[in-house]
């Protein structure tokens, strides 16, 4: 027995070493990807959609074979294409997109194959509408622009498959509606989804950016030569997915219905849980941003690089245990990131304190008010009119996309039609999914696309080279199709990687004796031709180029962190929740200054020449937020220092006025620094450092 309990605790340590190298392996790979690769995020990986989704598509397919009716293929797209077309939300809001999405891409798709098997002008026109109604979707929001670009893409491949009026013709599509409705039965019945499940993966998600910021801060601490880029690139890159994952939990627990919150212990503990994220955020910047200035100077940086893992650790159980149903609040680990912050204190040399007792109710999101299904429908549908009102003009984005996106499909499909390329909607569709409202998004997205075809293509001819009966092909269909599904939130490139064989092998279950490795060429080169015309469109149509909008979000960034900073500094009583509510709002004006900058590099896939200035200025915010969280977190210990506040609330005013273009505010052009505590010192050197920065560089 106790050669048994050895062998498995030796094995616990094998597979701890194990996961901890794949986990550092991942997280290099995400913090070097190429800047085309948008998102690379493992820990968003959803097994239970990709079972889902691979259960629906694989039980169609099964069920041809053994009806030895090919076009059951149809049915097993349907049902893949609902589970895709889930929006994440309440019970409601799911149904409503799944049982639209099924209506609508029967019908439009019936149509547009009716269409098709009149003549190509009439073909061309229903690609037209119904690919441009698919884009202007988006207008109403993602859930709706999910669906409708979903419907759009069943248009585009069913124009390949003409209906003549005669019975037969038709069966398609009835499979096609059956292996829609499948998949929402299913999703509603035998394979529910938890009502919280969408708050409980958000969650997990959060607590594993949070463990994210504590094991890279200890991997820059253990580096001798760690300098302000790389400190500025951790702030950026872990602050922001982190604050960006906070946001989205909240937004997750605010679509819980009230009558599911009301009843069950599970939203009071997710909503502890979301309480504690943020405290455990504050305390981590104030943690960094310590260890960034006294990084050769510490007490004992060996010992921070320490705690700093054994924290990340905690946080990734933490992150792993919220994954389990029911979920409950670990007071054992809470215990243990007490004790390591003490640890931490001490090898920092300075007191920063995590706490968990501070009331923050007021910011927590209140749970929806459902009301009777009819009344939501015509609200619903007042705000669809309003919302369609608005966007009813050649200025608005959304309109000029669906008609970008309507006018490259259409050329795509004639093209294809005219010169009689086999399987040409695969063109068509990439074309649909690529094209995005501006440059900055399309670009990267096309490259995604083209190098995950390539590598999948080269996996189809792979596996069609062994697999060739109808049953095996439903087999490795499961999880090609479970892949695609759990690795759709991870990347692009990965979808696209998975999605591509499973289309192959699909094809080849409708067609048997079909070439493999022809199906992967085909649609190779038919994804490299709708990608090109995609491009095209982007910069030739109506072009929808980032706003030059990254002045004005500098400015709310700057006023944000800067307001942060006065009230940390000088506040003469405690306000807990007012701190936070700044601190929050520095955190997402930074991050969307951050974003609007991406997006302006991602127009030129350029990280290196772009706007040098905005970045360094958004770094040194990012040190602002951390200064202030590390006054903050002294408590009653500091003394507030009311001069400096109004001194760096006067400057802020001016360096806002100055990059709007219209200087009026003339403050003291230094601020003394006798007498200041090194704290206060870092504060007026930032302060004066991001202005002398905009000043050099002609912004003010």
């Amino acid at each position: 027995m106790s050669r048994l309990r050895d062998l498995h605790r030796e094995s616990r340590k094998v597979a701890g070493r194990h996961g901890k190298a794949a986990s550092g392996l991942l997280d290099s790979v995400a913090r070097n990807r190429p800047v085309w690769m948008v998102s690379f995020a493992v820990s968003q990986a959803d097994l239970s959609e990709g079972l889902r989704a691979a259960f629906a598509s694989t039980v169609m397919l099964l069920l041809g074979n053994l009806l030895h009716m090919p076009e059951f293929s149809w049915a097993a797209i349907g049902a893949f294409w609902t589970c895709l077309a889930d929006a994440a939300g309440s019970n409601r809001m799911r149904f409503a997109s799944m049982s639209a999405f099924a209506l609508l891409s029967t019908v439009c798709g019936g149509l547009t194959a009716y269409a098709s098997g009149s003549n190509i002008v009439a073909a061309a026109v229903a690609v037209f509408v119904f690919s441009g109604l698919g884009a202007l979707a988006r207008i109403w929001g993602s859930a709706s622009a999910q669906v409708g670009i979903l419907a759009a893409t069943a248009c585009v491949v069913m124009v390949d498959r003409p209906i003549h009026g005669s019975f037969e013709s038709f069966r398609f599509l009835a499979l096609y509606a059956a292996g829609c409705l499948f998949a929402t039965a299913l999703s509603f019945t035998v394979w529910r989804i938890h009502p919280f499940g969408s708050s409980r993966a958000a969650m997990r998600s959060t607590y594993a950016r949070l463990a994210d910021i504590a094991s890279d801060s200890a991997r820059l601490l253990k580096r001798d030569r760690a300098g302000f880029q790389e400190w500025a690139s951790h702030a950026s890159r872990y602050r922001g997915q982190a604050r960006a994952a906070i946001e989205t939990t909240r937004k997750a627990l605010a679509r819980v219905p009230s009558a599911k919150a009301d009843r069950r212990d599970t939203y009071n503990n997710l909503l502890l849980a979301l309480a504690d994220s943020e405290q455990i955020f504050a305390y981590l910047i104030a943690v960094t941003d310590a260890c960034e200035r006294g990084h050769h100077r510490l007490p004992n940086s060996k010992r921070a690089a320490r705690a700093l893992e054994a924290f990340a650790e905690v946080l990734s159980r933490l992150s792993r245990a919220l994954a389990d149903q029911p979920w409950e609040p670990t007071w054992h680990q809470r215990d243990r990131l007490h004790s390591l912050a003490q640890q931490l204190e001490t090898a920092l040399g300075e007191k920063i304190a995590l706490r968990f007792d501070v009331d923050f109710s007021e910011l927590e999101p209140a749970p929806i008010v459902q009301d009777a299904w009819w009344n939501a429908a015509v609200a619903t549908l007042k705000r669809g009119v309003e919302t369609l009102k608005a966007n009813a003009s050649t200025d608005s984005i959304g309109a000029r996309h669906g008609a970008r996106v309507a006018v490259a499909a259409t050329i795509v499909f004639i093209t294809v039609r005219l010169l009689h390329l086999p399987f040409g909607y695969w063109a068509t569709m990439a074309t649909l999914l690529i094209l995005q409202p501006s440059i900055a998004t399309s670009w990267p997205r096309s490259i995604e696309r083209a190098a995950g075809s390539i590598v999948g293509g080269l996996l189809a001819a792979a596996i069609g080279l062994a697999v060739h009966s109808p049953v095996a092909i439903s087999l490795v269909v499961f999880p090609l199709v479970c892949a695609t599904m759990a690795l759709r939130p991870v990347s692009y490139s990965l979808f696209v990687l998975f999605i591509t064989p499973t289309f192959v092998l699909v094809a080849d279950f409708a067609a048997p004796g079909g070439a493999e490795l022809g199906y992967a060429i085909t649609r190779l080169s038919n994804n490299v031709f709708g990608c090109v015309v995609a491009l095209l469109a982007t910069f030739l149509l109506w072009p929808s180029r980032e706003p030059a909008r990254f002045n004005q979000r500098l400015i709310e960034a700057i006023a944000a962190n800067f307001a942060y900073l006065a009230e940390s500094l000088g506040r003469s009583k405690r306000d807990e929740l007012e701190l936070e509510r700044l601190r929050r709002a520095a955190g997402l004006a930074s991050n969307n200054a951050e974003e609007v900058l991406a997006r302006l590099r991602l127009e030129k896939l350029d990280t290196s020449s772009e706007d040098r200035t905005g970045s360094t200025a958004l770094a040194l915010l990012r040190r602002v937020a951390g200064t202030a969280t590390r006054a903050r977190s002294f408590g009653a210990g500091f003394a507030a220092n009311a001069p400096l506040a109004e001194w760096i609330t006067c400057v802020g005013q001016s360096i806002e006025s100055g990059l709007a273009g219209d200087p009026q505010h003339h403050p003291e052009e230094v601020f003394s620094k006798d007498g200041l505590s090194l704290l206060e010192a870092d504060a007026v050197n930032q302060v004066m450092l991001l202005r002398r920065l905009l000043r050099e560089a002609g912004r003010i």
